[in-house]
């Protein structure tokens, strides 16, 4: 980092406008020799990109003494400059009796800024609604199908954008969903509820996401289970059925409906004699005493029942009416076996994405398979690997032929269960792989015909948003918005980059994706980085999305935690903020657009004061 000339005692010139000459002249320099590579015919675009370099140019430089200073002259302290950078050095020199120099850079003042990154928020998120500035986006899934009155609510209490996950389901599902949503304004506007505007539809790519593989099946109990309110206790009967043709007993989840489960009974005939209301107790595996109450009579081989406490169900297991009728469980449907890790274990990766998962045995780790092996191939003895969104850590030992050979750094105390289907991250190895999938050329198809705005996952290089943008244009719609998922330290070294590319497209948005993004850069630093990411695309003009675990716990359990609400209401820096789904996730809604109030945001301090800045990649190399 450059350091500015220090103060001079004697009597000549002001060593502050010294100061303050030679940094705009430095920084000015630097962002014109840069501005070469980068030419837009878009006017407000322009702008953008030389705004941008000069903000990295100034970033360049240790700040933290000028700032002070000027700060002890009552003036501005360059603490909120990232909109108009060169307007702001200009307007502080005229305040010092210096003669602001001309620029060949496009230098919008304050009111310009805001007015692009106003224009460009509304084009790709929408309007926001009265006395807010950020726009509410909650994930949705199949279950708001038979929810249509919890749709009718989010709409009414602040949802602007619906996210949908195309990592998830199919496009059966997705119709569904956003079928349900417009039914849900049709009726809100029948009744004259309607918010004056169409929700907007966002959907996530899922992009080259590396997942553990399959795991060997086993035996095991069978687990059903009754949810929970937010104080612990039942919530609502899980009902399934009891079946005499049935050969074997599992859960059964389908996208849209209650989860359910099958009771295999084979060899008992007719359940004709049972009635409505009577019960068939047992003692589940741990010793609990449990019932099935009758709900309906299906036919004579079949009934539907209800379980309102979670039960462990085994092979054998006596149900037995109240007029002591016998009934036993049949075999259970072989599930994915439990694999268990802790601080200290040996772990393998196979290289093999078809070898099954297993526990440790008889000397033998316990390995996994990952869906992308290609990867494989960058890792080093010493680098890291994280499962399951960081829940373990993981650090690679020796690589063999056949696998890489993991130590388990986390958990400690407690086990971890590795499950299928969980991302891997590789934070310390280098991923050049195309962000745009088969897959989702695909669910582009889809996408175009009903989402506003695409979200571009786990890219990491201009040419991947290159690629995308020329598949939309390929199914006739390059006007679609789109959203770069900022997940990974390549994609945080190469933002500007990306958004610089970015600025050619109408509608532009990145999306700070906390979730892996935390995996990747370390959770102590995150912090810091999403302030980066915040300021640098504030200096581009560019709206972001605020995303992942956003009052999650409020979300899923109904009961807030503190730090969650601070953290959510920082989101108010960001144009647009997005919730997971959840239980409680009206609640969360209803919460989340109170502290995004006009009133509240005022009370939101930025930072005043320059730090280092995450090292952006070839803008001034």
């Amino acid at each position: 980092m450059n350091t500015l000339p220090g103060n001079r005692s004697d009597s000549g010139p002001d060593p502050l406008l010294k100061k303050l000459s030679h940094l705009f002249q430095v920084v000015q320099q630097k962002a014109v020799a840069a501005r070469a590579k980068f030419h837009f015919s878009d006017a407000d675009a322009q702008c953008s990109c030389d705004n941008l370099l000069a903000y990295l140019a100034l970033r360049e430089h240790d700040l933290q003494d000028l700032q002070l200073e000027l700060a002890e002259r009552g003036l501005s302290s360059l603490g909120r400059l990232e909109g108009s950078v060169l307007h702001s050095l200009r307007k502080v020199m005229g305040h010092l009796g210096i003669e602001p120099p001309d620029t060949p850079l496009m230098a919008p003042d304050f009111a310009q800024a805001a007015s692009i990154l106003s224009r460009r928020s509304t084009l790709l998120l929408g309007r926001p609604r009265p006395h807010h500035r950020t726009r509410i986006m909650v994930t949705l899934d199949p279950d708001v199908v038979r929810q249509p009155d919890l749709l009718e609510q989010l709409l009414l209490k602040g949802m602007d954008i619906a996210r949908v996950n195309c990592a998830h389901d199919t496009s059966r599902e997705w119709s569904m969903i956003i079928t349900a949503l417009r039914d849900a304004e049709k009726r809100l506007a029948s009744r004259g509820q309607a918010i004056g505007r169409n929700c907007r539809i966002f959907m996530d790519l899922a992009g080259p996401k590396v997942r553990t593989g399959p795991l060997m099946l086993t035996t095991r109990p069978l687990k059903l289970t009754v949810e929970k309110d937010a104080y612990g206790r039942p919530s609502r009967m899980l009902e399934g059925i009891l079946d005499t043709n049935a050969s074997q007993s599992q859960r059964i989840r389908s996208p849209g409906v209650p989860p359910s489960f099958v009771i295999a009974l084979p060899g008992h005939g007719s359940l004709a004699n049972l009635v409505l209301g009577e019960e068939l107790r047992f003692m589940d595996t741990r010793g609990r005493r449990r019932a099935f109450r009758v709900l309906e009579q299906i036919s004579p081989t079949k009934v539907r029942v209800g379980l309102e406490r979670t039960a462990y169900l085994d092979e054998g297991m006596e149900l037995v009416t109240d007029r002591g009728t016998s009934y036993h469980i049949g075999p259970i449907m072989p599930q994915p076996m439990d694999i268990r890790v802790q601080a200290g274990d040996r772990l393998l990766l196979y290289r093999d994405p078809t070898r099954l998962g297993h526990a440790a045995q008889g000397g033998q780790p316990a390995g996994i398979s990952c869906t992308l092996p290609a990867l494989l191939e960058s890792v080093q003895p010493g680098h890291r690997v994280c499962i399951d969104d960081g829940r373990i850590t993981t650090i690679v030992r020796t690589l063999h032929p056949e696998y890489v050979e993991l130590e388990v750094l986390a958990p400690h105390d407690i086990p971890a269960r590795i499950r299928s289907e969980k991302g891997l991250n590789f934070p310390d190895s280098p991923v050049q792989i195309p962000a745009l999938t088969a897959q989702d050329r695909e669910d582009l198809k889809f996408v175009v015909r009903h989402a506003t705005a695409v979200g571009l996952s786990f890219a990491h290089h201009p040419q991947d948003l290159i690629d995308l943008h020329q598949a939309l244009e390929d199914l006739g719609h390059p006007d679609l918005g789109i959203v770069i998922k900022i997940e990974t330290r390549e994609a945080i070294h190469r933002l500007a980059q990306l958004l610089l590319a970015g600025l050619n497209y109408p509608k532009l948005g990145i999306m700070i994706a906390r979730g892996d993004l935390a995996v990747e850069v370390g959770f102590e630093h995150l912090a810091l980085v999403q302030e980066d990411i915040l300021c640098i695309c504030e200096a581009a003009h560019v709206p972001v999305i605020w995303a992942t675990q956003v009052l999650e716990n409020l979300a899923k359990s109904g009961l807030p935690a503190r730090a969650e609400i601070t953290d959510a209401a920082t989101g108010q820096r960001a144009e647009c903020v997005m919730l997971n789904k959840g239980r409680f996730v009206l609640d969360a809604v209803k919460v989340l657009a109170d502290l995004l109030s006009s009133r509240e945001r005022q009370r939101i301090k930025k930072r005043q004061v320059f730090r280092d800045i995450t090292v952006q990649h070839g803008i001034f190399d």
